[in-house]
Order: C-alpha cells, then structure tokens, then sequence
C-alpha cells in the first residue's frame, strides 16, 4: 500500500466520507440537473446553510489558472487560525503545496469534473488534520469552469505522520 501524501492526494472517484461533504454533492447534482456544470446564480446559501461553515466558493481564474477564495466557511477559518476571504492561492501557500493544489483544480478543469483530494495537514494550532475536499466545478456559461463550490472538512489525525 502507498503511503499517504502528506497534503493533496487526488480522488476523481469521490470517496467522500464525510456527512456533510456528501450533502454539498447531492445539492450540487441537484442543481446542475442535465448541464455540466451549474452557475453560481443557482447556488443559494439558505440551501446550505447546515453545511455553511465547511464551504468555500473559490473564484477560477485561466491563462494563467490562479485561484482566489471568494468565501471561507467558519469552521475552516478556525481550524486554520485565518480567514483568507478575498486572498490568492499564490499569496498563502508555499510553493511546493501550490503545486499540488493547482494540479487537482487543473485536474477538475481539463475533466470537466468534481475532485476530491485528501490528506494530512499540520495547522497553526500545532495539531495534525485529516482534511478531506470535495471541489464541485461551477460555470456561468454552463461550459467554462470560472468558479469552485467547495467543501471542506477537518478531523484530528489519530498520530502524525511518520517523516519521510
């Protein structure tokens, strides 16, 4: 068996987990209907409200991909001790994580897919996570992934993980 990434390991097959992460996906299946992908305008916060504070709508912009979170939900804002509401990837993650995140969205993007990623994380509160995402594609036009309807979901690892 593989060892596990220690941050973003990739899942096109959405093993979700989590409870709340296989609410957002049913909702997003709900309003996407036949079209690929639905929009942001069809996303009502009301709709998710027992899901709020695991969200997060992350704006998709190309040539060159480079991702924004438009909106952090309050349980990932103090699991990670910050909100970045309004921030660019490229302005809080460290090189070598930017890497991995963007290949899961460029992933989403050239499938036309929802991904799940996964994995272990060290926060600011000294702990270690297993963190699971579910990163559901939105697009205005119904064609042209511009924004993430996400889910993210927290849990204490039951040990770190051994060095590499």
């Amino acid at each position: 068996m593989r060892a596990p990434n220690l941050w973003v390991d990739l899942d096109p097959e959405l093993n979700c987990r989590d409870a709340t992460l296989l609410a957002i996906h049913r909702y997003w299946l709900a309003k996407r209907g036949d079209r690929l992908f639905p929009s942001r305008a069809d996303i009502d916060p009301i709709d998710l409200a027992p899901h709020l504070g695991n969200v997060v709508l992350i704006d998709v912009q190309r040539s060159p991909l480079r991702l924004r979170y438009r909106l952090i939900g309050t349980a990932i804002t103090q699991a990670m001790n910050r909100d970045s509401t309004g921030k660019y990837y490229d302005e809080i993650y460290p090189e070598t994580l930017l890497r991995q995140i963007y290949a899961s969205f460029r992933w989403m993007i050239d499938h036309g897919r929802p991904v799940r990623t996964f994995g272990e994380a060290f926060y600011p509160d000294k702990n270690f996570y297993q963190y699971e995402t579910l990163n559901l594609p939105l697009a205005a036009n119904g064609r042209d992934i511009d924004m993430v309807l996400g889910g993210l979901v927290f849990h204490p690892a039951a040990q770190p993980p051994s060095p590499r």
